[in-house]
């Protein structure tokens, strides 16, 4: 579909270098940077997202998915399986995960992940603020009203990168623990 084709480079960027532009046919595909990315994704919705040209190599696409209010996630997209001539390889990897296109990614990578997200913030023990100390105070608040119990909050913090923080208060000390999300499910301690 030609009228997806998005290959004009973005003229305002100042590292254009940094990426060879690309001729691939997806909808969320677009040749800008990292920084420009992030920047068109700040006033979008949490989970929307860009596939753009990676810096790594043309056998490398960047996934830039807005995880959290504030946390942009960066994944290498590997190309394998890529005739000479070719926009996009016919095997895209994310870590050991196979895709056989940008649709497959967005529709068993980005949506489940999105939806586990979606989960957590619907949680009565969901914390929406991206302090720390905001967290810690809540926590220490509870465990004050009653000693006995064991407080727990769940927040999303951006510098931990697409993970959800669980924090909980079993004594004096609050003890953070971190669960990633994946397209599968979450993961804790693997």
């Amino acid at each position: 579909d030609l009228q997806n084709l998005n290959f004009n480079a973005d003229p305002n960027n100042k590292n254009q270098g940094r990426f060879i532009p690309r001729r691939i046919a997806h909808e969320k595909f677009k040749n800008i940077s990292s920084k420009r990315a992030q920047a068109e994704l700040a006033e979008a919705e949490v989970g929307d997202f860009v596939f753009r040209p990676s810096t790594r190599s043309e056998d490398h696409i960047t996934l830039t998915w807005k995880f959290w209010a504030k946390q942009f996630v960066h994944i290498d997209i590997q190309e394998l399986e890529k005739p000479k001539g070719a926009s996009i390889g016919s095997q895209l990897m994310i870590s050991s995960e196979s895709f056989e296109n940008l649709r497959e990614i967005v529709e068993r990578y980005i949506i489940p992940c999105n939806r586990l997200v979606r989960e957590v913030v619907r949680s009565p023990k969901w914390v929406d603020t991206d302090r720390w100390e905001v967290v810690e105070e809540a926590l220490k608040s509870e465990k004050n009203a009653d000693r006995s119990r064991i407080p727990y909050r769940f927040v999303i913090l951006p510098q931990y990168q697409q993970h959800v923080v669980l924090a909980y208060l079993p004594k004096e000390k609050v003890v953070k623990e971190f669960i990633k999300v994946r397209p599968k499910g979450f993961y804790f301690h693997e």
